[in-house]
This record gives C-alpha cells, sequence and structure tokens, in this order.
C-alpha cells in the first residue's frame, strides 16, 4: 500500500527566506557546490546550521558531474563566517564541532592554493573530514 508522495510545492525557497516554525525562525542559504540547488537552513538564535550535504564528518564528494568545488568553497566560505555553536549535518556522524565549518573552508582553501581544487584531483585527508575532488 506504499505510495511515493507526489504533491505541488506551496512555494519555492530562495537564499534569505525566513521560514517560521512557530515561534523559531531559520533562514534559508543558497549553498551550492555538491550540487547547484543545495541550500542549508541557519537558526541564528540557537547558533545552529541544518548542513546537509555541504558539510560533516567524513569524505566530503566534490567529484560528481553535477558538484562544483569553486561553488563548494564559495559556500563554505559563507557557513565559516557565521556564529555556529552547532552544526547538524545531513548524515554520518552527527557530533559534529562548530569549528569544523571553518576548518573545511581552511581544507578548501589550501586546496585551491595548491591548484588543486578541481574535479580528478584525488582524495585529501584532513583528520575528521576527507575532499573527494
Amino acid at each position: 500500500m506504499y505510495r511515493v508522495f507526489s504533491g505541488e510545492p506551496g512555494r519555492v525557497l530562495r537564499d534569505g527566506d525566513i521560514i517560521d516554525l512557530g515561534g523559531r525562525q531559520v533562514q534559508v542559504l543558497h549553498t551550492p557546490g555538491y550540487s547547484p540547488g543545495h541550500c542549508c537552513y541557519y537558526e541564528a538564535a540557537q547558533g545552529r546550521l541544518y548542513a546537509g550535504d555541504l558539510l560533516y564528518r567524513g569524505c566530503l564528494d566534490a567529484f560528481y558531474p553535477t558538484t562544483s568545488p569553486e561553488d563548494f568553497l564559495s559556500s563554505l566560505e559563507r557557513i565559516a563566517a557565521l556564529p555556529l555553536r552547532e552544526i547538524l549535518p545531513g548524515h554520518h556522524a552527527l557530533n559534529c564541532p562548530p569549528d569544523l565549518a571553518v576548518r573545511a573552508r581552511d581544507g578548501f582553501r589550501r586546496l585551491r592554493e595548491r591548484g588543486l581544487l578541481h574535479q580528478g584531483a584525488g582524495r585529501f585527508d584532513f583528520g575528521d573530514f576527507q575532499v573527494h575532488l
């Protein structure tokens, strides 16, 4: 009896939109890189980032045809500038330290400085996260 849900969206979310969750405000952040339409959600009052596929402990994948390593870095630059107290990723380990955004940004920066921020460059280990290009 299971059926995949099919419906019409009530609205299309855009960068900067605020979603009111009944006393909680969450801001939509367009964060392309992993995918062109990827979004994170930031709850400023709590310093909480719902990071989806952009940021997590584990291997950050930017080697797929639909990924963009440069956009990934730009999105990490944006996220790293936020006053984060908690990062909630879409998968892997849920205990992401708040400084992961800055460390991931710095890792991507180092790869760019070395001319390696492009697909096919390989897999790079940064301790609790890796980057696969």
